[in-house]
């Protein structure tokens, strides 16, 4: 299980203002609140652009 997990993780290397930042994102199955995750992740960028 832990290696098919691996498989669906995509690690992806930004550089914004000479700063980089790693994104790493994950499929997975059967998601619940999709609603929460997208506020969650929005509230973090939001902090990280102030």
């Amino acid at each position: 299980m832990v290696q098919d997990e691996k498989k669906r993780q995509n690690v992806t290397t930004y550089e914004i203002g000479n700063k980089k930042y790693t994104v790493i994102t994950k499929c997975i199955e059967n998601a619940q609140n999709i609603d929460k995750l997208y506020d969650l992740i929005c509230k973090y960028a939001i902090s990280q652009i102030n």
